[in-house]
């Protein structure tokens, strides 16, 4: 990269990126090696084949593609991946989790990154609290610890414990740049490795596939990485860049997991279970039957009573979209979803060139049936919210008369909503929902924010030449002035007042949205309803450890934490002040919570407690032992 980019600087200005890094993206790691020109492997070499990574052409390639970008923008990287590997040893990834968290988190004002400490702390409280509850469940007997559980378990209940594992899965609805789910995927990874080599005594055969082989022969690493990404680790995320990042970290986690070069190839489809969409607001459960009598878009729904024939409710797996029932397309998901997975790495792992065409039809038609799906549930949850709920959209003209219309289909689908019932289906309705919630929630009041009124607008501000910053500090003053950009933000308020009620009316957020018995309605926080929706998706028995905005000793959060308290064993609630310069670049008022919980029983006693001593710790090492006294302590 370094001698290409000091090439193509001799041969002009800001040709790096045409001429080498794109074509090295598209034509090189996108493509099998048998489809490659011999000029395009004179140029980039042997470089592997990465189908499921990040370098085939996305939308804005189609779009922008042909443009140039600056040379400025690769230097500063050049530079510091050299200076990475200018040490023996080198990590090109270190840091990379905190720098994408800060970048992710920024977006919201807040930089804010998650101390270690922390992390490892709320992964310690729900990844291994449940792994120690499997071995648990197998053995009859009780551990301290993971290295406790390491120390004294048998082969035979080794291979018990890791064929309940194979089982779990873990949720980060709101993963950000994926830092936490990346956390999860190292722990993970750590005590399936330690227990298949605990297994390995009782012999092979008798070891689950997914962890069977020696790690330098037969890749275990990476075996266990394809298991745990495809069918164990879920995120959910709305804002794009975010979501490629997450999709990014775990990527390279695979890489680092991959023995040999040519096995890159068989790396999973990320895309299957880092997913785009609205968290908060979406079907958690489906009705088969007001789904089946949603037409498709250009059709005529059936009259009320009338008959229709049976073989369209059928489905037929064999062809596409033969599906119309809702119970005949989850059926066809699941067998169109396990075939691409199972087809894609066989294929990948014989390396003909079929299985590139191959994974692309399978895929296709997989999305097909996901959007034929999505675009009938969209239609359920308008419905639900502008006839049952009788939701507006409330709006304001330029002389201040405010104004209502009906809430229409385009508007619910600009919130792109996200219907668990029907992409985790599986997992809700067979198996009460998720093992494990692990996030850090975003933070703030529910309200329109200039912020995001830029990123919606971003087109009309740049033809209207106003800097980003002059309207995040004046904007009143420019709203004033340009009367097109006053309606683009009395429409934006409109579009972005609607959630509000449906998270009020709409039963589900009853803790959250609920409005006191002798008071008006409070505000609406973002982190609360998260945390409602969390143990929404969780299982009984399931473990929740997330970090969010400071609630507990707040009047306006009554019924959350009575709720939280009658319905959950709380093992921990700690509120963590920044007044000592535990984030150095941040407001000495930033203040966040951690919590961590079961869902199972209640809590007895009160898990809020010791909270202010955590303000003193201003660095990792005692902040960390401190959290670990409080676990104690709870316990």
């Amino acid at each position: 990269l370094h001698n290409q980019f000091g090439q193509s600087q001799q041969r002009g200005r800001d040709r790096f990126f045409l001429d080498f890094f794109q074509p090295l993206c598209q034509q090189g790691f996108a493509l099998p090696s048998e489809e490659r020109s011999a000029a395009t492997t004179a140029v980039f070499g042997d470089v592997p084949f990465l189908p499921t990574g990040p370098f085939a052409p996305q939308r804005l390639d189609y779009r922008w593609g042909s443009r140039a970008i600056a040379d400025a923008a690769f230097e500063p990287a050049l530079e510091w991946i050299g200076d990475l590997l200018m040490h023996p040893g080198g990590d090109v990834t270190a840091g990379l989790p905190e720098i994408f968290e800060q970048a992710v988190n920024s977006r919201g004002g807040s930089a804010l990154v998650t101390p270690t400490p922390v992390l490892e702390v709320l992964g310690d409280r729900t990844v291994n609290a449940t792994v120690l509850d499997y071995a648990t469940e197998v053995t009859g007997q009780t551990y301290g610890s993971v290295e406790k559980l390491l120390m004294e378990i048998s082969a035979v209940q080794a291979v018990g414990v890791l064929q309940r594992l194979a089982s779990l899965t873990l949720l980060d609805p709101a993963c950000g740049s994926g830092r936490y789910l990346l956390m999860a995927l190292q722990q993970l990874m750590y005590v399936v490795q330690s227990l298949g080599a605990v297994a390995g005594a009782a012999g092979q055969a008798t070891v689950p596939d997914w962890v069977r082989g020696s790690p330098r022969e037969d890749g275990l690493g990476l075996k266990v990485y394809r298991h745990l990404v495809s069918h164990c680790l879920y995120g959910v995320e709305l804002w794009p860049p975010a979501l490629e990042l997450a999709r990014l970290q775990l990527f390279l986690a695979g890489v680092q997991s991959t023995p040999q070069a040519q096995d890159l190839a068989s790396l999973p489809d990320l895309t299957l279970t880092l997913l785009p969409g609205n968290a908060l607001i979406g079907l958690v459960s489906v009705d088969p039957e007001r789904f089946d009598r949603v037409a498709p878009r250009g059709r005529r729904p059936p009259p009320e009573g009338a008959q229709v024939e049976a073989a369209a409710f059928q489905g037929n797996l064999l062809q596409p979209l033969m599906a119309n029932t809702y119970q005949a397309i989850l059926a066809e998901r699941q067998v169109r979803l396990e075939h691409y997975r199972s087809q894609t790495q066989l294929l990948a792992e014989t390396g003909s060139v079929p299985a590139y065409a191959q994974a692309d039809f399978l895929r296709d038609r997989l999305e097909e049936l996901n959007q034929t799906a999505q675009t009938k549930l969209t239609h359920l949850l308008w419905s639900e919210a502008s006839q049952q709920l009788g939701i507006r959209v409330q709006s304001q003209d330029l002389e201040g008369r405010r104004h209502s219309r009906p809430l229409t289909l385009a508007d619910v689908e600009a919130v792109a909503p996200f219907h668990w019932g029907f992409t985790l289906h599986p997992l809700l309705r067979n198996r009460g929902g998720v093992d494990i919630v692990l996030s850090h929630f975003p933070g703030g009041v529910v309200q329109p924010t200039e912020a995001g009124f830029l990123e919606a607008y971003q087109d009309t501000f740049q033809i209207k030449r106003v800097e980003p910053s002059t309207f995040l500090h004046n904007h009143r003053q420019v709203l004033t002035i340009d009367a097109d950009l006053a309606l683009a933000w009395a429409h934006y308020r409109g579009q972005q007042a609607w959630p509000s009620q449906y998270f009020r009316h709409g039963g589900q957020y009853p803790q959250t949205g609920s409005a006191h018995p002798n008071q008006g309605p409070s505000r609406l926080y973002w982190s609360r309803l998260f945390l409602e929706r969390s143990l929404q998706l969780l299982r009984p028995g399931g473990r929740c450890g997330v970090m969010l905005d400071p609630f507990w000793a707040m009047a306006n959060s009554a019924p959350l934490r009575h709720w939280l308290v009658a319905t959950t064993a709380i093992g921990g609630v700690v509120d963590i002040a920044n007044y000592r310069g535990l984030w150095p670049t941040l407001s000495p008022r930033t203040t966040v919570c951690l919590v961590w919980l079961k869902k199972q029983g209640q809590t007895l006693g009160c898990p809020y407690s010791a909270y202010s001593r955590a303000t003193q710790a201003r660095q990792p090492t005692p902040l960390g032992a401190f959290l670990q006294r409080l676990i104690h302590l709870a316990e």
